[in-house]
């Protein structure tokens, strides 16, 4: 099981992201579920960025939660957002 921090960022990334859409609200809700139960769901599309310590996880196919390790067993989420936000980082 991981236990998960929240970065500043992460909580106004996310009211942005989630703003009026239900739809999408329940697959980020799932995914980040079946994140904290299982990380290496198949379904999660768990992902390193090349270069960088920061890994994604999908909530769908454009979609991406973006974190750090922190140990085995912690995350600290620090995005979410459009696929195309990896750029960022």
């Amino acid at each position: 099981m991981v236990t998960i921090s929240y970065s500043p960022g992460y909580f106004a990334a996310r009211k942005k992201f989630l703003k009026n859409n239900s739809k999408l609200l329940g697959k980020t809700i799932k995914a980040i579920s079946l994140f904290v139960k299982n990380p290496k769901h198949p379904s999660l599309n768990l992902e390193k960025l090349k270069g960088t310590k920061i890994w994604t996880i999908r909530i769908d196919k454009g979609n991406r939660v973006f974190f750090y390790w922190i140990d085995e067993s912690r995350a600290l989420f620090i995005d979410i957002g459009k696929h195309d936000k990896y750029r960022r980082y």
